[in-house]
């Protein structure tokens, strides 16, 4: 028995072999820095506390060998205003490729509102990594 190309399966052959477009040249890129990240967490001890409490506020991270951490920032934000440091922690001789924990108290404004707390993790490169956790004030 002899195969026999039928002209409807030839045609689908020309119709996928000549619907195929070639893919756009893409635009160039310009590398413009870069950043390592690692295990790292900002944490409140009371989500919604009352106004004018204290609260205890913990910045966890791993400091990595490879690109070791040079600053920590803990700013702070209230309601729709800027961010606020609130300290500064110099980790340059910081234990490497470990857990390290930070506490800071805070307390919080007298009015309800909502504060954002923002861990910003500098090291030798040029972007730094950030993490954020929100509060509600009562």
């Amino acid at each position: 028995m002899k195969n026999k190309i039928f002209p409807s399966s030839i045609l689908v052959c020309c119709i996928l072999l000549f619907a195929c477009d070639e893919n756009d040249v893409m635009p160039s890129y310009a590398k413009k820095g870069s950043t390592t990240a690692t295990v790292a967490s900002v944490t409140a001890s009371n989500t919604s506390p009352l106004a004018g409490q204290s609260i205890k506020v913990t910045l966890d991270f791993v400091n990595p060998a490879s690109d070791p951490v040079e600053t920590i920032v803990l700013r702070a934000k209230v309601g729709a205003g800027g961010y606020t440091d609130l300290q500064t922690f110099d980790e340059q001789s910081s234990a490497k490729d470990v857990e390290i924990s930070r506490e800071v108290t805070y307390v919080t404004p007298a009015t309800p509102t909502t504060v954002t707390f923002e861990m910003v993790i500098s090291s030798q490169k040029e972007y730094a990594q950030i993490n954020r956790t929100s509060i509600s004030v009562k």
